[in-house]
């Protein structure tokens, strides 16, 4: 194995101990969050629902069936029900990016390893050679280019892993986003020529769609912060945004249910979802300068590196 490859490996492999830490983690989320699930699927049974129906039925839907049997008047317990409904969707999305995460996360981790294992002897055999000649000076050298590198490395890390957080908010806001529009249309045609009841339907179909990708959003939120706190960047105003479009409970149980009303919740919410992508895309572009730094500076750790082993005898 040359040096150039060896390298390379050991470049890939500086992330294994962040993202090891980062399963550790993500796997005791990953219990909470199922257990979260449990307990308000006791709730449920202990109010006397059917959880199986609970667990199947839509948003919009149960929403149309409270509307149809109260007449638009929906009391005190229908409202805790109805709020527990919204609170066991938002559980189970929660689980469901989480669990996808971790998946990712296993996939990414095997393969670390595999090249672990690859290097090993090569890095061993290298190293013994340099820790044999401590006296010299290249021992020195070579020791502090490569804490520097490592220290670079890691920051590099956490400027991607940030990054890549911050991209998974963007692509699920979007998707909110072209929901709420279609939302908006539909409740403007309710608004001005009574579109009927199939396209009462249809938005709140959307709305539904769009409700969903808030509860993911609370999760791909805190883990964006999170991830910026691990780069010294802080985002905590990021929350606020999409705090009241993931309280739409408060909105729905208002007793008033005009197509105004709806409209202006929609519009309300879209605005508080640009806020958010215009916030996001700045803290991205931050993060893109911070990691082009990083990069360059590592090139040069790498020159320096380079330079001294290809003057070390094996």
């Amino acid at each position: 194995m040359d040096n150039k490859q060896l390298q390379e490996i050991k470049d890939r492999l500086e992330v294994l101990p962040v993202l090891e830490h980062r399963m550790e983690n993500l796997r005791g989320k990953v219990s909470v969050a199922k257990a979260n699930v449990n307990t308000l699927l006791h709730k449920f049974e202990a109010e006397s629902l059917d959880v199986e129906n609970i667990k199947k039925d839509s948003l919009a839907n149960s929403l149309r069936k409270l509307l149809g049997k109260y007449e638009g008047k929906v009391n005190k317990e229908t409202q805790e029900m109805f709020a527990a409904k919204m609170e066991y969707d938002r559980a189970t999305e929660n689980v469901s990016v989480l669990c996808k995460e971790e998946s990712e996360l296993n996939v990414r981790l095997s393969e670390l390893y595999e090249l672990k294992h690859t290097v090993e002897d090569e890095l061993a055999k290298r190293e013994e050679s340099i820790k044999n000649n401590i006296s010299a000076e290249s021992y020195k050298t070579y020791t502090e280019i490569e804490q520097e590198h490592e220290f670079l490395s890691g920051q590099l890390v956490e400027a991607e892993e940030a990054i890549r957080a911050g991209n998974n908010v963007l692509i699920t806001a979007g998707n909110a986003m072209e929901h709420l529009n279609k939302a908006e249309d539909l409740a403007t045609l309710d608004v001005w020529l009574d579109g009927g009841i199939c396209t009462h339907k249809a938005k709140y179909n959307h709305i539904e769609e769009a409700q969903r990708n808030f509860n993911i959003l609370n999760s791909q939120v805190k883990n964006f912060e999170s991830e910026l706190q691990d780069v010294n960047l802080q985002a905590s105003y990021l929350s606020s945004e999409i705090d009241s479009t993931t309280r739409a409970v408060d909105f729905w149980f208002d007793n008033i249910f005009t197509d105004l009303k709806v409209r202006d919740r929609i519009r309300s919410d879209a605005e508080s979802l640009r806020n958010l992508i215009d916030k996001i895309n700045k803290t991205l572009r931050i993060l893109e300068t911070n990691r082009k730094e990083l990069k360059k500076n590592l090139s040069d750790n790498e020159s320096k590196k380079a330079d001294l082993i290809s003057s070390i005898e094996i």
